[in-house]
């Protein structure tokens, strides 16, 4: 079978990508960016669920204000107006039934997360205020500090998580939402693996066997992520591949290792792609005058196809990049999410 067909025929899931283009857009007067460019692009282009950042700690989630509890909500209510105005094409994901059994032609379902938890300032009542807004997937930290742990520039101090961290993984758990630690460093890891009473995942994160990076993550967090029956999604930024010139084959090179590693059950689809994101601030540590560098092969998501040639070529069978572009996330999502909303 093709890799068209292949990526027609089963869900396939993008385990993160950021709302920037969505903010972007807007910027530049585009009343439905979402609605109207966004969605019927990944439509077009065999997405069928989106995890999406829809606000978090880098100053580029808050509109570039600093102003993380407020814009949270501006970016959740633009989205909360678009979706109804897409007749049909546009759904959100707040419980178990809400979860694509087989592509839907013409319909995407996002899945709204945050990339950190810095919006929360600190309370366990927006946690649950942003739950009843349909929030179900958190990162408990970004690159650098918050109220719940450090990131993985935190380094130094060895801190990890902090007891309202603590309280945060045990409340998402009893809500149904998903616990994602990504970017956390390897203390706060570990403390979170055995705070929590439900699987954990790793949205976006490559193999530091393939390459020693911060935000990669080492055989052992590799195989705790695995034991407690979660996922490790790959990541399609090159810093994060390769040490120059990262190619989708270098990509590829990391999925293989961790399928190796833990078994094909355990690996997914992270990608946060940055192609059309627009200008990042300084604040994020990106220059805004300078295009992002990308995946030569694989910007974005036109280049799925690409990816499933590739699953091909290293001999992964049908079932087997069924579960990795989709399945193995619809799994996990069904032993998370809640049947129907707690609040």
């Amino acid at each position: 079978m093709k890799a068209e067909e292949l990526a027609r025929k089963y869900v396939v899931v993008e385990g993160h990508r950021d709302v920037y283009e969505q903010l972007h857009r807007r910027s530049l007067g585009e009343e439905s960016p979402l609605r109207d460019a966004i969605a019927p692009r990944l439509i077009r282009d065999g997405i069928n669920l989106c995890v999406y950042a829809i606000c978090g700690d880098s100053y580029s989630h808050s509109q570039n204000t600093g102003r993380y509890l407020e814009t949270a909500l501006e970016n959740i209510d633009m989205f909360l107006e678009e979706a109804p105005r897409s007749e049909g094409m546009i759904s959100l994901i707040r419980t178990k039934a809400d979860l694509p059994e087989r592509p839907q032609p013409g319909n995407i379902s996002f899945l709204l997360h945050f990339e950190g938890a810095r919006p929360l300032q600190g309370s366990i009542h927006q946690l649950r205020n942003f739950y009843r807004l349909g929030l179900r997937s958190m990162q408990l930290v970004w690159n650098f500090r918050n109220e719940l742990g450090d990131g993985v520039w935190e380094n130094r101090t060895k801190g990890g998580l902090t007891r309202f961290g603590v309280q945060v993984i045990k409340e998402m758990n009893r809500l149904g939402m998903v616990v994602d630690l990504a970017h956390m460093n390897r203390e706060g890891f570990y403390q979170s693996l055995n705070a929590a009473e439900a699987p954990l995942i790793v949205s976006h994160a490559n193999a530091c066997g393939m390459l020693d990076n911060p935000r990669n993550l080492d055989d052992d967090q590799i195989k705790a992520i695995a034991k407690q029956g979660g996922l490790v999604g790959i990541l399609a930024l090159p810093e994060r591949i390769a040490k120059k010139d990262a190619s989708l084959d270098d990509l590829l090179k990391h999925l293989n290792y961790m399928v190796e590693l833990v078994g094909v059950e355990h690996v997914a689809l992270g990608l946060d792609f940055v192609k059309y994101d627009g200008p990042r601030t300084l604040k994020d540590q990106h220059h805004p005058l300078h295009a992002p560098a990308l995946v030569t092969g694989f910007e974005e998501v036109e280049d799925l196809p690409k990816l499933i040639e590739g699953l091909i070529r290293h001999g992964y069978k049908e079932e087997e990049i069924a579960l990795i572009v989709g399945g193995n996330h619809l799994r996990v999502l069904r032993n998370i999410l809640p049947e129907q909303s707690v609040l």
